[in-house]
């Protein structure tokens, strides 16, 4: 007789897989799937790998925020945001006063904010040696990946922080946006009647020596998306908000020539796990 099994190599792996097709087949047999049913999501699936869609994909269902909360369980430190498929790898370093855009046709549609904050352990020690990674849409609500109008790496930025922790840059009041649409999970949106727009917000990826990498968002009050996110990523500690300063000789000090908005966000990171 022969023996069919063979050694388990993965045993997290052989625990959920079934119970992941358990729940699959109870659902195609609750709902009678057809073979063309299965076919056209075969078919979609192969496209969404195809255009590179899999993270916009595990988005839009909500997904990538629970398993994003799962992951990172740490009240002490500030929530953590899903990351999104819009980062970009490398994006210049910004030297002090850090400001992450250069002017182009249309920037005059919003307003100048400059965000500030402190980064810190859990525990209250200034981090002196953070670095933070930010990116957001410009004021048009386009990302410099859609908005041809915008130079390359256009509200992108790295740079670092005082040695009391203390950070502040200079960007634009960011605008609500649409995730993708031209594709086969725009194509999935619109079957189901689910909306595809995210309210006005800026990522932030944050490391420090020691301390666990925080990727995370920031979020305005009064946008008219910020109670239904197509994605579900709005976290009520991580709205903050927008301060508009009309002092003439604080206008001046800064260079510019109109009233600006500030947001306050300090960031506490987890201290990292030893071994």
């Amino acid at each position: 007789m022969v023996d069919s099994a063979r050694e388990v190599r993965n045993e997290r792996l052989a625990r959920i897989l079934p119970e992941a097709l358990e729940a699959l087949h109870e659902i195609i047999e609750r709902h009678r799937i057809t073979e063309r049913e299965w076919l056209a999501v075969l078919d979609f699936l192969t496209e969404v790998g195809k255009k590179d869609e899999f993270v916009l994909l595990s988005d839009v269902t909500k997904t990538s925020v629970l398993v994003d909360s799962i992951t990172h369980e740490d009240g002490a430190a500030t929530p953590s945001d899903v990351e999104g498929p819009l980062y970009r790898e490398n994006p210049p370093w910004r030297e002090r006063p850090v400001k992450i855009y250069e002017e182009y046709e249309g920037i005059e549609e919003g307003d100048v904010l400059f965000v500030r904050g402190r980064v810190t352990s859990t525990d209250g020690t200034p981090l002196g040696g953070a670095v933070l990674d930010v990116w957001q849409t410009g004021p048009t609500g386009g990302y410099d990946v859609w908005d041809e109008r915008q130079p390359d790496y256009n509200f992108r930025g790295r740079f670092g922080v005082e040695e009391d922790g203390s950070y502040e840059f200079q960007t634009m009041v960011p605008k609500p946006y649409t995730v993708p649409t031209d594709g086969p999970v725009g194509r999935l949106l619109e079957a189901i009647g689910q909306h595809p727009w995210r309210p006005a917000h800026i990522h932030f990826k944050v490391e420090a020596e020691g301390h666990e990498t925080l990727t995370t968002q920031v979020f305005f009050p009064g946008d008219p998306y910020l109670e239904n996110d197509t994605i579900g990523a709005v976290k009520p500690e991580l709205v903050r908000p927008l301060e508009r300063c009309e002092d003439g000789e604080e206008i001046s000090r800064r260079g510019l020539d109109a009233p600006f908005y500030t947001c306050d966000f300090d960031i506490k990171l987890k201290p990292a796990t030893r071994g």
